[in-house]
């Protein structure tokens, strides 16, 4: 029989950046992988939760990739001699402003429409209370 607790393989874990350790279930979620690293369990069941666990590597694959994205970018060529020189491989940014979402509130806007359409209902209450 094999061991119940035998790691299929490792994930890397976007939130740590370390391995994830992929383990098959038992009992009543035997038909389901789930994973551990230093954040906590993953037991997240739906369909692509359970095609991203099981797309599992070994651990000799995931720590380089970790370690191919945890190695530092090549610094631009600065030019020399001047003073205000920006690197060359440093690419344009647009000169224009963003565009803003539309139809979002904030906490502050939310509460108070939520004020104004309470003070209008309960007016209107009050006064078929009144005309009663």
């Amino acid at each position: 029989m094999e061991n119940e607790n035998e790691i299929l393989g490792y994930i890397k874990c976007n939130t740590c950046n370390e391995p994830k350790a992929i383990k098959q279930g038992k009992g009543k979620r035997a038909k389901f992988v789930h994973a551990r690293c230093s954040c906590g369990p993953d037991t997240r069941t739906g369909v692509q939760a359970q095609a991203e666990l099981n797309a599992f590597k070994p651990l000799a694959e995931i720590q380089a990739e970790i370690a191919q994205q945890n190695k530092p970018l090549d610094k631009p060529n600065i030019v020399e001699n001047k003073p205000n020189a920006k690197p060359i491989d440093e690419p344009q940014k647009p000169s224009v402003n963003p565009v803003k979402k539309t139809g979002e509130m904030n906490t502050a806007t939310s509460v108070g429409v939520g004020v104004v359409v309470g003070l209008l209902f309960g007016g209107l209450i009050k006064i078929i209370k009144v005309a009663a």
